[in-house]
């Protein structure tokens, strides 16, 4: 056998109903899967879904058969009792999926028995187009099972899928693993075939599993568990080949020219599963982004949205990293991104969690962090990493290292601030909407998350938009900062109560409340939190309206010069239509003139912000929000929700009081959330004398600047990409 083979054959298993997992009956052979941790196999979830209901639920067990060398150098049958822990899509019922498994089409089972099993490396890096690839499994293709591979080339791929060139997956490879030969790492899981192209899921796809609450707490284990494994590996003397000692036989990676190793990219991760895993997938990639700017020394975006959720890949964002030369090139400086990267990690880490960390633990990993820093050839980066671990290992200074000369300040670039936006296009000639949703950096750069040019009905929009308000929210969110959400509308639209939209579908959202009422009710418990997801977004975080027709243009003179003066504040306010708070909006009044607010709205101060009691999506509401828009108003407050006439005057109270909070418009966030939080409560809303539904038009020209072009991620990379 080849050093691949020798590698995946112990990692390799066969899933079957409960008996002796040789029958040659389908029914009982299922398909194949791979170990990636100790007592864990990845496999589909179609495979999986043989077994019925019951094997999805994890109610009902499967058996899992692998082989394992003896001392004589033979191959010996081992086997153990399989529950599905985590598994995507989970059918509600046995004939949910008639057709082809919808992707992720992903299941990770729990073995019993299988603790000192060999596992494979899933790989950090995205797939390379024409690399070469391996495929592997169990099938009775051929009348007898046994073990099948091929090779083949990684073809391309789409949104959710890898396309495989070559030799083509045959029955009982489902759920077997697609490795890159060029690295010895599994890039996939084998799904099926298309046409006349193999398919398969590719490992990222792991992100998607969590289908419970307990879910991402399960798939952090798995990846922790696997990055322990490998390290221990490198001083196993095993006749097995690893996957660190599998490189040797790789003369495509011996040795780098980076200096990222495959010694030092193991003990790295081993270290890195020590840590609390990140919060999100914002919290990598703003750091990922923090240390390319500090080693190339220039601001550079990356245009791909990241789906990373543990400190292992954010590394891995950083391997091929180059300095920024005119005409292309650069050096190599990957190494020390990986380094420094690194270090900030662990100074989070101990600043933001420090409960979590195991002091022995974090020695060892400062330790020897702090070695590669001592022998590393950029000595400016060798002391930017000792500065970021002074004192973070409990002892106060470097550890006992020796101390160089005196090293020059780290310019730290400032905090990049994300925040999502969501453009709800005009209605066309079906009444569909068009929707995008967008990742803003800093005011300025605009990356895509997803959008549907098609566009849903207006009723639809909250239940589309959900998954990719998800995504990119996760990407915006670090540290300290939640992304704040802005929603271009139609004026007829700007009613849409998109502060109250939430992150799970309905049921769900309500099952997840009534769980956390639950849990508040039981003292005893304390080691559950609430679903953030199942909240209100405008409970939690900054949500705003803006005018997508507007943003369509340049900026008018008059839209500046008064967003220049609600940002100096103090804010004051004015009625809409000009009429006394109290007035109301009278059913009887009729518009007078083409734009018969336009006069008093010229008129106000620049640092005034117009107030309305009532809806603004049609009738006077629709005339008066025109006519502010175009007198250059860039804040808007109104009640989006229909109400008996008397209550204006408690509105327009409320309404002063939060402007009077803010002072100027970047201090509105805060007061408009607060009072959003009490009118959520009815009950406590009337007990307060609160009223009615806040929407806030926050609407500032050049953001992002007009005539952006959005920024496109590059096609999937050519090889040596």
């Amino acid at each position: 056998m080849s050093a691949f083979d020798e590698m995946v054959r112990p990692s390799l298993a066969r899933i079957g109903a409960p008996g002796d997992g040789y029958a040659t009956d389908r029914d009982l052979y299922w398909g194949s899967g791979f170990f990636i941790a100790p007592g864990w196999l990845l496999t589909c979830a179609h495979v999986v879904g043989k077994g019925g209901a019951a094997v999805c639920r994890g109610e009902s067990a499967i058996r899992v058969s692998w082989q394992e060398r003896t001392a004589a150098g033979t191959w010996e049958e081992r086997s153990g009792a399989g529950t599905a822990e985590l598994l995507a899509p989970r059918p509600e019922t046995p004939e949910s999926f008639r057709g082809p498994w919808p992707f992720p089409d992903l299941a990770l089972v729990r073995v019993s028995g299988a603790d000192d099993v060999r596992c494979l490396w899933l790989s950090d890096r995205e797939p390379v187009a024409r690399a070469p690839i391996g495929l592997y499994g169990w099938s009775v293709q051929t009348g007898e099972l046994g073990i099948r591979h091929g090779t083949g080339e990684l073809a391309g791929s789409d949104a959710r899928a890898l396309l495989l060139g070559g030799s083509l997956p045959i029955g009982g490879l489902s759920g077997g693993p697609v490795l890159d030969l060029r690295h010895g790492s599994v890039i996939g899981v084998i799904k099926g075939r298309r046409r006349e192209e193999g398919v398969a899921v590719p490992v990222g796809a792991l992100h998607e599993l969590p289908d419970s609450r307990e879910g991402p707490a399960v798939l952090h284990e798995v990846l922790r568990a696997h990055d322990l494994h490998h390290r221990r590996l490198l001083d196993d003397p095993s006749p097995y080949p690893d996957w660190t000692t599998l490189q040797a036989a790789l003369p495509a990676l011996a040795p780098p020219a980076s200096g990222i190793t495959a010694d030092l990219r193991t003990r790295l991760y081993g270290h890195l599963a020590e840590l609390p895993p990140p919060a999100g997938a914002g919290e990598i990639v703003h750091l990922v982004e923090e240390v390319k700017e500090q080693v190339r020394g220039e601001r550079l975006l990356s245009l791909v949205l990241q789906n990373v959720r543990t400190w292992r890949e954010g590394a891995g964002l950083l391997y091929g990293l180059r300095t920024l030369e005119p005409g292309g090139g650069g050096t190599l400086v990957d190494l020390d991104a990986v380094l420094l990267y690194a270090a900030k990690v662990v100074r989070r880490a101990v600043k933001e969690r420090p409960g979590e960390v195991d002091p022995a633990r974090l020695g060892a990993f400062t330790d020897w962090l702090g070695g590669q820093a001592d022998g590393h050839r950029n000595w400016a980066v060798g002391e930017a990493v000792r500065g970021l671990l002074e004192g973070v290992d409990g002892q106060g200074g470097d550890g006992g290292r020796p101390a160089g000369p005196a090293a020059p300040p780290v310019v730290r670039p400032a905090a990049t601030r994300t925040d999502v936006l969501v453009k709800v296009g005009r209605p066309m000639y079906d009444g569909r909407y068009p929707w995008s949703v967008q990742l803003i950096y800093d005011g300025l750069d605009v990356t895509p998350v997803d959008a549907d040019d098609r566009g849903v009905r207006v009723e639809e929009l909250a239940a589309a938009l959900r998954e990719p308000l998800a995504q990119a929210l996760s990407q915006g969110d670090h540290g300290e900062h939640l992304a704040a959400v802005e929603v271009f509308l139609p004026r007829k639209l700007f009613d849409l109560p998109v502060d109250e939209w939430q992150l799970l579908p309905g049921a769900e959202a309500v099952a997840a409340m009534e769980t956390d009422e639950n849990e508040d009710e039981d003292e005893d418990d304390d080691g559950d939190v609430v679903d953030e997801r199942s909240m209100p977004l405008g409970m939690r975080r900054t949500v705003v309206i803006r005018d997508v027709l507007r943003n369509d243009r340049p900026p008018a003179p008059e839209w500046r010069r008064r967003r220049r003066g609600v940002v100096g504040g103090p804010l004051a306010h004015e009625p809409l239509h000009g009429r006394a708070p109290a007035d109301g909006h009278p059913a009887a009044v009729r518009s007078a003139g083409k734009y018969p607010y336009y006069g008093a709205l010229s008129a106000m101060d620049d640092a005034c912000v117009p107030v309305y009691c009532g809806p603004v999506g049609s009738g006077e509401g629709q005339a008066a929000m025109r006519d502010a828009l175009m007198a250059g108003h860039s804040v808007v407050l109104w009640r989006r929700d229909r109400h008996d006439h008397d209550e204006c005057k408690d509105f327009h109270r409320q309404a002063a009081h939060v402007l009077g909070m803010a002072r100027n418009a970047e201090g509105l966030h805060g007061p408009v959330r607060d009072l959003r939080i009490r009118l959520y409560d009815p009950e406590s809303a009337r007990a307060q004398g609160l009223r009615g539904k806040l929407a806030v038009l926050f609407d500032p020209p050049d953001r992002p600047p007009y005539g952006t072009e959005t920024m496109r991620p590059p096609p999937l990379a050519a090889p040596g990409g």
